[in-house]
């Protein structure tokens, strides 16, 4: 799970970068006021969320994995208390 999210975070931010830069995204982002953006602006920010989404469920499992690691540690090294 955590290649998927790693490659998936790393392709979704590359694209969105991309397509945000390359393509004239912040340009045409910077240049009006107000919408309609043409689909680039918003392609290249649901990439890029979808990148802080798959990031962030990588981080919480690691740090849940990291924690039940430690909590299991604990309970056989100091036994379990009631």
């Amino acid at each position: 799970m955590y290649k998927i999210c790693k490659w998936s975070t790393l392709i979704a931010f590359a694209i969105a970068l991309v397509l945000w830069l390359g393509f004239g995204g912040r340009a045409e982002f910077v240049a009006s006021e107000s919408g309609p953006y043409s689909p680039v602006v918003y392609i290249s920010g649901w990439l890029a969320l979808l990148g802080l989404a798959t990031a962030t469920i990588m981080t919480v499992g690691f740090f849940g994995s990291s924690i039940q690691r430690t909590v299991k540690r604990n309970a056989i090294r100091y036994g379990m208390r009631k």
